[in-house]
């Protein structure tokens, strides 16, 4: 395994990434007011090195408020609507750790300028691993290879 693809790893499986408050209000589409009601609630937390100071919230986090916001749309309260986010958070939970297992090394192929992610071997034919071919939106490919 590379050192970038470990570092990759590490920030996201041990959830080193931080993002601020108005990163989180974009990206979720959600007020900031909303996220600080939903943080008093106890629905949501943030990490704050002082007292006063600027909130930092984990991948995780944004993952609960996006799915929140979703289940709020289709008309549920907002009770209810965390309820709902907390039944589908394992799925979230399983994505990272499918990435803190199977996410191995990734490359630059340069002769067609796609990206090679190896999500490791099969564990009915170890002599194969998994490769996901990313060319772009849309445009991914898993292959089986030899191992190397």
């Amino acid at each position: 395994m590379s050192p970038i693809t470990e570092e990759f790893r590490k920030m996201f499986v041990h959830e080193k990434l931080r993002i601020s408050m108005s990163e989180l209000s974009q990206t979720a589409n959600v007020s900031p007011s909303q996220i600080r009601y939903w943080e008093r609630k106890g629905y949501i937390a943030s990490e704050q090195d002082q007292q006063n100071k600027s909130h930092k919230y984990t991948l995780m986090t944004l993952v609960q408020v996006t799915g929140i916001k979703y289940f709020l749309d289709e008309g549920f309260t907002l009770p209810v609507a965390v309820k709902k986010q907390k039944e589908h958070q394992v799925m979230a939970k399983s994505f990272k750790h499918f990435i803190g297992d199977r996410l191995l090394d990734f490359e630059n192929d340069e002769k067609t300028g796609a990206t090679l992610i190896n999500l490791g071997k099969l564990d009915d034919a170890p002599d194969k691993e998994v490769v996901a071919i990313v060319q772009g939106p849309g445009h991914v490919k898993l292959t089986l290879r030899n191992r190397q």
